[in-house]
């Protein structure tokens, strides 16, 4: 039988450090200097392969988990219900566009065709007609 001491020294270990060993039953109080080193390097081993296990499980995981949101994301787009964003922004950009040259003869319209117009509710309803008519154009394109 070794003592704490001598354990501690042969495993570089604290005196404390033995002790708390010995409490959680990791190395027999009465062991020897050999029993006491194969039972720690065995308590070693044994938390490294099962903390590698679980560090590969959780990995498996993430990985189970984000290749299953990518097949619902694909399969969300084949069915037509996503849209990828760069289809957006090119057709969002072409919509704005046209819309940008609909909308933007509609002052020169309103100062040719109504110069000459002094009534409010005349005027209104040019501006309405040449408005909707872009709007129309725009429904169509």
């Amino acid at each position: 039988m070794a003592t704490q001491r001598a354990i501690a020294a042969h495993l570089d270990l604290s005196i404390i450090r033995i002790q708390q060993l010995q409490y959680d039953g990791v190395i027999e109080k009465d062991a020897s200097l050999d029993s006491a080193r194969l039972a720690y390097i065995r308590w070693l081993r044994e938390r490294i392969s099962s903390k590698s296990n679980s560090d590969i499980n959780n990995e498996r995981a993430r990985l189970v988990y984000h290749q299953a949101n990518l097949a619902a994301l694909e399969e969300e787009t084949r069915r037509s219900k996503l849209i990828p964003a760069d289809e957006i922004n090119s057709a969002w950009a072409e919509m704005t566009s046209i819309m940008r040259a609909k909308i933007t003869p509609i002052p020169k319209q309103v100062a040719a065709v109504g110069c000459g117009i002094s009534d409010y509710n005349e005027m209104e309803s040019l501006v309405k007609k040449l408005v909707n008519d872009a709007l129309d154009e725009l429904s169509i394109s």
